[in-house]
C-alpha cells in the first residue's frame, strides 16, 4: 500500500476540518435585537438536532412544518453527506488509489466541491426565507419583531473556505492527474540494458591474448 500525500488530498484534508467545524459551531444564521444585543437566535445544523425542544423558537422559520425548516433540515443532510464525500475522496487519494483509480477519485474530488457549493446555497436560500419572515413580522401588528437584523454566521464563511478548498483539490485532480506504475517495467528495462552491454563468450584466449591452438 502507497501512502501519497498529494496537493489534492492535503486541500480535501482542509475542505474535511473546515465542513466538520461548520457543522460544530451552530451559528449558521443569526438573528439580532437591535434593541438588546445579547439576546439573539441562531440557526444551524445543530438547531435541526434538537428542533423537537425548541418549539418556540422556530416562528421564524415558518414553524415546525415551515419552508425555513424544511430548508434547515436538507442543509444538515447535505452537510453530512459533504462530509462522506470529502472523507472518501481524501482517503483513496491518500492510499494511493489515484494511481489505479484516477477517474473515481476525480469525479470523488468535483462531487465534494459541487456538494459545498448546494450547501452555500440551502443556507443562502434559508437566510432569506427567515429575513422574509422578519419583515413580515414586522410589518405586522407584533413589534417583537421590529428591531431585528438577520446575519450569516460564522459557519457560513467558514463554509465559504471549505468551498475554496474543495474546488482547489478538484482542480488539482483534474490537472495533475497521476499515472499508474506498471512493477515490473523498470527491471524489465534495467534488464534490457545489461543485456545489451554483454558480450557472450565464444572460447577463451591464450596467454598474452594469443587464440588456443585447437590443433
Amino acid at each position: 500500500m502507497t501512502l501519497i500525500l498529494t496537493p489534492a488530498a492535503m486541500c480535501q484534508c482542509f475542505t474535511l476540518v473546515s465542513l466538520c467545524t461548520s457543522i460544530a459551531d451552530p451559528n449558521w444564521i443569526q438573528i439580532n435585537n437591535g434593541s438588546d444585543s445579547n439576546n439573539k437566535l441562531i440557526y444551524g445544523v445543530a438547531f435541526t438536532l434538537h428542533a423537537a425542544q425548541n418549539l418556540t423558537h422556530t416562528g421564524l422559520l415558518g414553524g415546525v412544518n415551515g419552508l425555513g425548516m424544511r430548508l434547515l433540515y436538507t442543509l444538515a443532510a447535505m452537510c453530512y453527506c459533504a462530509v462522506l464525500l470529502s472523507s472518501s475522496s481524501f482517503l483513496l487519494d491518500f492510499l494511493g488509489a489515484g494511481f489505479s483509480h484516477s477517474r473515481l477519485v476525480s469525479s470523488l474530488h468535483v462531487s465534494t466541491a459541487v456538494l459545498c457549493l448546494v450547501v452555500l446555497g440551502v443556507s443562502g436560500a434559508c437566510l432569506y426565507v427567515i429575513r422574509q419572515n422578519v419583515q413580515k413580522e414586522a410589518l405586522g401588528p407584533s413589534t417583537h419583531t421590529s428591531g431585528l437584523s438577520t446575519l450569516p454566521g460564522e459557519s457560513f464563511y467558514i463554509e465559504i473556505l471549505g468551498l475554496f478548498f474543495s474546488v482547489t483539490a478538484a482542480a488539482f485532480s483534474l490537472c495533475c492527474r497521476l499515472e499508474p506504475i506498471a512493477p515490473n517495467q523498470d527491471l524489465s528495462e534495467e534488464s534490457g540494458d545489461g543485456e545489451g552491454e554483454r558480450e557472450p563468450l565464444v572460447g577463451g584466449t591464450g596467454k598474452d591474448g594469443e587464440e588456443p591452438n585447437t590443433h
